[in-house]
């Protein structure tokens, strides 16, 4: 068995990163219905919780009308789904072609994973090797090259994506050169725990997200306090959509857009946020907006 998460599977910041997520995830299953889409999900977690709190099954239901509700059928009875787990629900009601990759370094969650039926990273990647030595970040390095314009790749390093290391850097700043490389021919979604993105770490993000994903669509949400759902109380979270065909032609770029723009309104009434939140909530263009 692998260690649990030290959070409830449905908090702020999974109800953000879901989402977009499925919004995205609909959205490119209406635009293409006939071509299959791959989502590869490098940090797969659980595959899902059957103890989400009251408070999670309470805001999921006033999510009316985004994919997130279609992405999450057992909600009400308390079952909560990871991101696999989650766009494989999607994809099936919208009768959509989508293929579910995941891996984790946790050898108990990759069991899981696909105890639940995803497939193996390693199957759609064989060069990864024996699963027992996955990283991700190394799999990131390996897929960048062998991606296509129907891959969505969700990274969700948890907590160690700004942390520094010894010689003053964080993954971050080798990480975003290559997803602004993946990102010209397939759709990524970083989704990073920010602590303070107002002290020089966070500054310098956004500085590197200006510089490689610039245009790209971002969604921010502060720590909800006071808060009795674990993990939600602390962070900043940040989720940042790229892509060079997220939407085809103008309008229907724009179109997505809107659709998030009404899941950022959804979210800050069953949140609660405050008019600062809201305004972070919003998507915005990285150097635009």
């Amino acid at each position: 068995m692998g260690k649990s998460l030290p959070y409830d599977m449905g908090n702020a910041g999974d109800l953000l990163k879901h989402g977009v997520l499925a919004e995205t995830l609909r959205h490119q299953l209406t635009l293409r219905p006939n071509q299959p889409i791959r989502f590869l999900d490098l940090f797969g977690g659980e595959p899902f919780s059957c103890k989400a709190s009251e408070e999670t099954v309470e805001r999921v239901g006033k999510l009316s009308e985004r994919a997130l509700q279609d992405g999450q059928p057992d909600i009400h009875a308390h079952k909560y789904y990871g991101s696999g787990m989650l766009a494989r629900k999607l994809g099936s009601s919208l009768s959509g072609h989508v293929s579910v990759f995941a891996s984790d370094r946790d050898q108990g969650r990759r069991e899981r994973l696909c105890e639940a039926g995803l497939r193996p990273l390693e199957e759609a990647f064989p060069q990864l090797g024996d699963p027992a030595n996955y990283d991700a970040y190394r799999a990131l390095d390996v897929i960048g090259s062998e991606t296509t314009g129907n891959d969505l790749i969700l990274v969700d390093p948890f907590d160690d994506f700004l942390e520094s290391d010894d010689k003053g850097c964080n993954r971050a700043e080798s990480v975003l050169p290559m997803l602004s490389q993946i990102a010209k021919s397939s759709t990524v979604l970083p989704f990073v725990l920010n602590k303070d993105p107002f002290n020089c770490v966070g500054r310098r993000y956004d500085e590197h997200l200006r510089n490689h994903l610039g245009g790209s669509v971002k969604m921010s949400c502060p720590p909800i306090r006071p808060s009795d759902v674990e993990g939600e109380s602390t962070n900043y979270v940040d989720v940042v959509l790229a892509g060079s065909d997220l939407g085809g032609a103008p309008g229907e770029a724009t179109y997505l857009r809107s659709r998030l723009e009404h899941l950022a309104q959804k979210l800050t009434d069953a949140l609660g946020l405050s008019e600062r939140g809201r305004m972070m909530l919003r998507p915005r263009l990285i150097g635009r907006d």
